[in-house]
């Protein structure tokens, strides 16, 4: 069976780029799965108001909240916010669905470049314009967004995030749950630790602890952004 509806868990800011991607390959969103109540900030914009602007392009996808969801056999599935501890949405998702197998979608944009000795893991989003190197892997929704390049042989682990305009040398190896902000820079050859937030237009020229919050040029440590353990 062909499937060309996309299901979206949760909702954030980065739905539009979603959306987009989902019409460039084909597809529509069909539902958004909402598994929190919303809380818009003053300059963000509502699932609703995004709702309205979609309607000029095509059906408007059903909003339904994670308890009431059930999948169906033409659907293809995402997560939608992109931070890190999106992982705790991944776990009730599948604790909820464990009898239908459901297995998460890779949402790469046509204009993105992956080269074809790259590996991408379930649920992974590549967005335009970005370029994957040969020998890349990339663990559990990792999210790339527009304009990003990851060197040739870089492991990302699972639920990182690179954001618009990053580059990321080849032959590193970038820890689980790891921001890397707007336009930053990662030379070669580096290890980045798990946790760790790499700042907007930082230039990182060596490994990053567990943790760490880098800002500026070259990157220096600013302080610990280790989740809580309580």
């Amino acid at each position: 069976m062909s499937k060309n509806k996309l299901v979206i868990f949760g909702s954030s800011n980065i739905l539009s780029d979603l959306f987009d991607c989902a019409l460039a390959n084909g597809l529509t969103v069909s539902r958004i799965v909402l598994h929190l109540p919303e809380t818009p900030g003053e300059r963000d914009l509502s699932l609703a108001e995004r709702l309205s602007v979609w309607a000029s392009y095509g059906p408007v996808p059903e909003v339904v909240e994670l308890a009431d969801f059930q999948p169906a056999q033409d659907e293809l599935y995402l997560l939608g916010p992109t931070t890190p501890t999106r992982h705790v949405l991944e776990q009730e998702i599948l604790q909820r669905c464990p009898a239908h197998g459901l297995e998460f979608h890779t949402l790469i944009h046509p204009r993105a470049y992956v080269s074809p000795l790259a590996k991408l893991a379930a649920g992974v989003f590549i967005g335009a314009n970005s370029v994957i190197g040969p020998g890349a892997v990339l663990g559990r929704h990792v999210f790339v967004n527009r304009g990003v390049t990851i060197g040739h042989d870089t492991h990302i682990d699972a639920f990182s995030r690179v954001q618009p305009g990053s580059n990321v040398g080849g032959l590193s190896r970038i820890g689980h749950s790891v921001t890397i902000a707007i336009g930053a820079t990662l030379t070669e050859r580096l290890r980045i630790g798990d946790h760790a937030f790499i700042g907007a237009g930082a230039v990182v020229i060596s490994d990053v602890e567990a943790g760490a919050l880098m800002v500026g040029n070259p990157a220096r440590f600013k302080k610990s952004v280790l989740p809580s353990s309580d």
